[in-house]
């Protein structure tokens, strides 16, 4: 493209960027004068909203750092409380309109940035936009449209922030900041903001009278997988950097960790420090990263082995009977305190038989849990291999996987890269695929998408990208 015909599209894009983003803050003024009296709370959703929104087609590389920084940052108090708004639906508040405004937003700013276009056609990102296709033409007939409206959003989520990433970071000291901006906002969470909000009573005591500690407003679980994926983070940075900083900030995370005393987010991050572990030894050749994922581990083994093994057996096992009950496989499952998992799955299951290939709809399994139980069980499975199957079938569930796979090797290619901006993308992120596999046997991920899956799409972005840049900058010289 010649330079004229260069400035021209750059003209006319800045326009178009100006244009809508004018346009979405005079439709949410618009709409915020009319609900102002009567409703306050969901005033203040259309205004933030609208921001967000026209935000994403002014400054997307702004929103993204932030929504990095906020991480499980609940924002429902900005519009009453949580779900407070629009109850006849199931319920909305800001972290929905979070949600819906950065995926709309970035699904907006796809029709004037043609590189978002393309890596989301490209090698890495197709299966998943094939699979999200997939998802959403289940809706035509899903009983629970709202619903799976809601896990679409969801799914998208850390899909649209993959593809922004790639497309709008231009060089290595983007990526890197948007990096800082994770880890500042997990900085200032851990050292600030929590502290304040347990001491205020952000914090539980179970039937056997141990403490667990909540993050900001988010429940114990989606904090703790908020906790692992920056501590993976300052992980790799103090392996690939040997700055300590980074390690001191791995023992600040893993205390907020360990005080959770989340079960699923032992074996989760187990699985991910080893898998990070292997990575250094096999493909990095780092040897001091072994070494620090065996101390971290052993640190979080040692506080919350003992919890774990008493949460779910109700006493500690000698190392005798620990090892009879694993080498039992029907013993263990019955002895094991699953809250109530082993009766919702195997009847759920008989949901997936009734239409195993395309599945339910999306949203249908939340239907198909609260008509059964009455919604004694809540509104989730806590097990989105399950979740998939019952409302995507056989052909979602393993759409979804190839894209994730696809992903995966992308990271394990980009990690052969000898560059260690690269190194420090690839290692996380394939350490955090490796704890996702875990965490969705047991919990809902799909609805941790700022606290968990986002970091995911950013991580795997980032890797691809750096290594991207490190074979530019190699063919220059």
């Amino acid at each position: 493209m010649s330079t004229n015909a260069s400035t021209v599209a750059s003209g006319w894009l800045v326009r178009a960027r100006g244009a809508a983003a004018v346009t979405g803050a005079v439709a949410a003024c618009v709409a915020a004068s009319y609900v102002l009296v009567d409703e306050p709370w969901m005033a203040t959703g259309v205004v933030v909203g609208g921001t967000i929104l026209c935000l994403l087609i002014l400054r997307p590389k702004l929103i993204l750092g932030l929504m990095l920084a906020l991480g499980p940052f609940d924002l429902s108090f900005m519009t009453g409380g949580f779900k407070a708004l629009l109850p006849g639906l199931g319920g909305l508040d800001m972290n929905g309109i979070r949600l819906i405004g950065v995926v709309a937003g970035l699904g907006a700013l796809a029709l004037v940035e043609r590189d978002m276009v393309r890596h989301a056609l490209g090698r890495y990102g197709r299966w998943y936009v094939v699979f999200l296709t997939f998802a959403a033409a289940t809706l035509l007939y899903t009983p629970a449209r709202v619903e799976g409206l809601r896990l679409l959003f969801k799914l998208a989520y850390p899909f649209m922030l993959f593809v922004a990433v790639l497309a709008m970071v231009r060089t290595r000291e983007e990526l890197e900041r948007l990096t800082d901006w994770t880890l500042w906002g997990a900085i200032a969470i851990a050292l600030v903001l929590n502290p304040i909000y347990v001491l205020a009573g952000g914090y539980e005591v179970d039937l056997a009278g141990r403490v667990r500690v909540h993050g900001v407003g988010a429940h114990e679980n989606p904090f703790s997988f908020y906790l692992l994926v920056v501590t993976l983070i300052s992980f790799t940075r103090y392996s690939v950097r040997g700055q300590l900083r980074y390690l001191a900030l791995c023992g600040v995370f893993g205390v907020w960790m360990a005080l959770t005393l989340t079960r699923i987010t032992l074996l989760a991050g187990m699985a991910g420090l080893t898998g990070a572990a292997l990575y250094a030894a096999l493909i990095a050749r780092n040897y001091r990263a072994v070494t620090a994922a065996g101390i971290i581990g052993g640190a979080l083994a040692t506080v919350l082995v003992p919890v774990a093994l008493e949460r779910s057996l109700g006493y500690i096992p000698t190392a005798s009977e620990l090892w009879r009950l694993l080498t039992d496989p029907v013993a263990f499952w019955e002895s094991v305190n699953w809250q109530g998992r082993q009766i919702i799955w195997p009847v759920l299951f008989r949901m997936f038989l009734a239409s195993p290939i395309v599945g339910n709809g999306l949203g249908a399994s939340t239907v198909f849990l609260i008509e059964t139980f009455q919604g004694a069980m809540g509104g989730v499975i806590h097990n989105e291999y399950l979740r998939l199957l019952i409302d995507t079938g056989i052909v979602g569930a393993t759409l979804f996987a190839i894209a994730v796979l696809s992903w995966l090797t992308g990271v394990l290619r980009a990690g052969r890269n000898d560059d260690p901006l690269a190194r420090e993308f690839a290692m996380p992120a394939f350490a955090a695929i490796v704890a996702w596999v875990f965490i969705a046997a047991t919990d809902n991920a799909f609805d941790y998408y700022a606290p968990f899956t986002q970091y995911i799409g950013f991580l795997c972005a980032g890797a691809l990208a750096a290594a991207s840049l490190a074979q530019v900058e190699a063919r220059e010289t």
